[in-house]
């Protein structure tokens, strides 16, 4: 094992800005709204592909939740103002960005059928990845159908991992469509504040756990909170806290299961950005991320990148990001008590530690920092032009 560190973080200034390409194609890009938290949003936020390439951006959604009447006629109107915007501005590509969930499955099909019919390329990113939805489809002949005379039609897609690529063609995808496999990306605001050597010394002397998603069951909170418990009672010696960071519908009734069952050192964050979120990245050990199911969280790549190693599960592209011992700890267990393990063999081994905060700090540093991940989205948009 490689012993040395590096007491400061890499220099990200040999990551240049992309120089735009006037050749890239003009390209809509469908998603939600860009002031919701996280997510998608947050990715094009910070992506910011409109000040490198001719794009613009199309809100698929609305900001705030709206009654069943009017989001229904919200719709109809976005569907006639994206026909009018694409004739009108004769955009060339259409970039999609759905979830395989309900409603986002419904929605965006009959954007791609009114591109396909207008002529236009499309490019398709599947974001999120509901597993029992995708069993629904397969099962169902109406939803098969929607999906082969819609997603299956696409001329391209981007995915987070060889896994969606293989379902999206037992879906249905056609033999020439072309994937491209992609990361999210992981905001570099705070790198400069980063001191790995310093972060190593204060895990010695106190190592925080931190989780940071949306506070719901399907993302792991529960698992988290009894792993959590389950290592103070094992390794009641080592000082520890553990930091939950989001907000969702299950937050009040977890703040009370925590509570009720007296777990000392759990700090509730609430949704955090800025000062909060560069803290949190900054003075955090070691991230959990028990989720159900996923495509590829965001908060995973920036724990990268800020030294974290990663205690999650083997779903969506996770994999194809963590590696045992490399960069963290996969298991495809629901179990409180195989998490708990892991943190105790990271709480317990410094130089295990040490070394999985180098390599994931490098790795994301080289690979997933906005500049790398908005050059090779504007090549997958310039292959159009091929």
């Amino acid at each position: 094992m490689n012993k040395s560190f590096n007491s400061r973080s890499m220099d990200l200034t040999k990551y240049p800005p992309v120089i735009v390409n006037e050749e890239t194609p003009k390209t809509l890009i469908l998603g939600p709204n860009r002031t919701l938290q996280g997510g998608v949003a947050g990715y094009y936020n910070t992506l910011k592909l409109e000040d490198y390439t001719n794009a613009r951006y199309f809100a698929v959604n609305s900001a705030k939740p709206q009654s069943g009447i009017i989001t229904f006629f919200r719709l109809i109107a976005n569907y006639f103002r994206f026909i009018y915007i694409i004739i009108k501005d004769r955009y060339q590509l259409i970039h999609i960005n759905p979830s395989l969930e309900r409603r986002s499955f419904y929605r965006d099909s009959v954007f791609i059928i009114m591109a396909r019919m207008l002529n236009r390329k499309t490019l398709v990113f599947f974001r999120g990845w509901i597993e029992p939805f995708e069993q629904e489809i397969r099962k169902s002949k109406l939803k098969s159908f929607i999906f082969r005379i819609s997603y299956a039609k696409a001329d391209k897609y981007i995915v987070l991992s060889s896994l969606f690529k293989n379902k999206i063609k037992e879906l249905g995808a056609g033999s020439k469509a072309e994937f491209f496999n992609e990361t999210t990306v992981a905001d570099s605001s705070y790198i400069d504040e980063l001191d790995l050597e310093k972060k190593y010394l204060s895990f010695q002397e106190k190592v925080i756990f931190l989780f940071l998603s949306r506070v719901e069951k399907e993302k792991g909170i529960y698992i988290t909170i009894d792993a959590y418990q389950q290592f103070l009672r094992e390794n009641p010696e080592r000082k520890s806290s553990l930091l939950v960071a989001g907000e969702g519908p299950d937050l009040t009734v977890v703040k009370k299961y925590v509570e009720d069952l007296k777990i000392p050192d759990v700090e509730f964050l609430g949704y955090i950005s800025g000062e909060k979120k560069k803290k949190a990245l900054l003075e955090s050990h070691v991230l959990i991320f028990p989720s159900y199911t996923e495509g590829m969280p965001n908060s995973i790549l920036e724990a990268m990148l800020y030294g974290i190693p990663v205690i999650s599960r083997e779903i969506g592209g996770i994999p194809d990001v963590i590696r045992q011992k490399e960069n963290g700890f996969l298991t495809d267990s629901l179990q409180p008590a195989i998490f708990a393990k892991f943190l105790s063999m990271l709480a317990s081994d410094n130089e295990l530690y040490k070394e999985i905060a180098k390599n994931n700090h490098r790795i994301a540093a080289e690979q997933y920092i906005t500049p790398r991940v908005r050059e090779r989205i504007l090549k997958i948009y310039e292959s159009f032009r091929r």
